[in-house]
């Protein structure tokens, strides 16, 4: 493999999951504009054939959509209250879409789908966080009714703690039997006993989702990283940093070369290598791997900047120079196909002629 590059990945985690609700918003949004423009342009002459009975039922429609726009903004508003008094209501509001022109009644509804979409993973993200730092947050408004419980009872100690992770569902079955055990058990070292149990096991699963989260979260912050680089990137699972696997990327005009992409979950370890796609059984060399693994290697820099920007590190273990080791060729039906590849290697077979 051609100047391989390792490292280790850590991911900060709530700047992380907020980042990646933003990204996810802003792409349901921009493919919300887009059928918007679409239908617009479809309607365009039915629209100017609409007859004052028509326009007044638009009309109507348009106020509804207002006040469903009012309504899912107020509840976004509610999120950024809560992130406020958890000191990161910026990072609330830089997940928070523009809203549209009013009079695109379509545009609005992609948008408010999407705000409402968002506001409810926020809010899940911020009692997670919450939750998982409970006695930091104890006093959270969400909390205010279980603060007010007489938390002397057993009865309400359950019912308190099992609150703090109602927005992740239905809780594991081990959760609520120590749970019901508890609630039974008469104030008394055994029920001390049953409520320290508790919260361990509340605390791991609350840990376990985040961490889960934060995976999928990754995933997504990778691609979209590649993305607005430039790269051309091979359909990437939500689960890759969960149970690890490998994603191809290029660039136009790269020809048959790419950067595969290989992910250790277990080990939280990356591995990037440059490779040339070849035809089965072909392992002839090229004058051209050799700046293929130059392009990468300039180019590595940035999407680790890119990366940390974004609360994703990846902390360098490895980092050989091109024509350290040779390119890997790898079967060209056993990898992913690009828009422009056939284009890339007849300017990669043409150039290879010209250097010969």
């Amino acid at each position: 493999m051609s100047g391989p590059k390792s490292g280790f990945v850590t991911t900060d985690p709530l700047m992380a999951l907020l980042l990646a609700a933003g990204m996810q918003a802003a792409n349901a949004v921009a493919d919300g504009y887009a059928q918007a423009a679409t239908l617009r342009e479809q309607h365009r002459e039915a629209a100017d054939a609409l007859q004052n009975s028509q326009r007044a039922a638009d009309a109507r429609g348009q106020a509804a959509r207002g006040k469903q726009a009012a309504a899912a903004e107020a509840a976004f508003d509610a999120v950024a209250r809560l992130a406020a008094n958890m000191q990161i209501a910026a990072a609330v509001q830089d997940a928070r879409p523009p809203a549209p022109d009013a009079q695109d009644s379509a545009a609005v509804a992609a948008y408010v789908r999407a705000l409402q979409e968002l506001t409810e993973q926020l809010r899940s993200i911020l009692l997670t966080e919450a939750a998982r730092r409970a006695e930091e947050f104890a006093d959270l408004p969400e909390f205010a009714p279980q603060l007010a419980a007489n938390l002397t009872l057993p009865q309400k100690i359950a019912q308190r703690l099992l609150a703090r992770i109602a927005h992740l569902g239905p809780a594991p079955d081990q959760i609520q039997k120590i749970a019901l055990e508890l609630e039974q058990t008469p104030p008394g070292e055994r029920a001390d006993l049953l409520a320290t149990e508790l919260r361990a096991r509340i605390q791991a699963h609350i840990e376990a989702q985040q961490r889960s989260q934060v995976q999928q979260a990754t995933a997504l912050i990778v691609a979209q990283s590649l993305k607005d680089l430039g790269y051309q990137v091979e359909d990437i699972a939500d689960t890759l940093f969960v149970e690890g696997g490998v994603v191809h990327f290029r660039r136009q005009g790269w020809g048959n070369y790419m950067v595969r992409m290989r992910v250790d979950a277990k080990a939280g370890a990356v591995n990037f290598n440059v490779l040339r796609a070849v035809a089965q059984g072909e392992n002839e060399r090229s004058v051209l791997d050799h700046l293929a693994e130059d392009r990468w290697c300039t180019e590595f820099p940035a999407l680790l900047q890119a990366l940390a920007a974004r609360g994703v590190h990846i902390e360098v273990t490895r980092h050989l120079q091109a024509g350290e080791l040779p390119v890997q060729l790898v079967d060209a039906g056993k990898l992913p196909r690009f828009a422009d590849e056939e284009d890339g290697r007849q300017t990669a077979q043409t150039q290879a002629m010209k250097l010969s």
